[in-house]
């Protein structure tokens, strides 16, 4: 019972650390540079998780410094698609198709 107890209360305070920040600026409302600032949370989410693409291949791949390459070319074509048309959606579409085609031919 008292496993069933603690993974409840885990999980009620985990959802109340999602839910309760989301109620509060939808009843009160979100400071000005609050909401200028959001909309920098998704491209420095997606460097963030390239970056460490990066450092993971060439610190734990195979290959070493040149197993990075694959991520940087992606991540440099999505930056290319993104400034061009300014859409999340196109630097994804641009920039998946090239990691998945560098990956597939250094043979991972």
């Amino acid at each position: 019972m008292t496993v069933w107890l603690t993974l409840l209360v885990a999980g009620a305070a985990s959802y109340s650390f999602r839910f309760v920040p989301a109620v509060l600026v939808d009843r009160v409302g979100a400071l000005a540079r609050v909401e200028r600032i959001s909309a920098y949370a998704v491209p420095v989410t997606f460097a963030a998780v390239a970056a460490d693409a990066v450092v993971a291949r060439a610190t734990v791949g195979t290959g070493g410094p040149l197993d990075a390459l694959a991520p940087v070319a992606a991540a440099l074509v999505a930056v290319v698609a993104a400034r061009r048309t300014g859409s999340p959606l196109a630097a994804i579409a641009a920039g998946m198709p090239v990691l998945w085609a560098l990956t597939w031919a250094a043979g991972r």
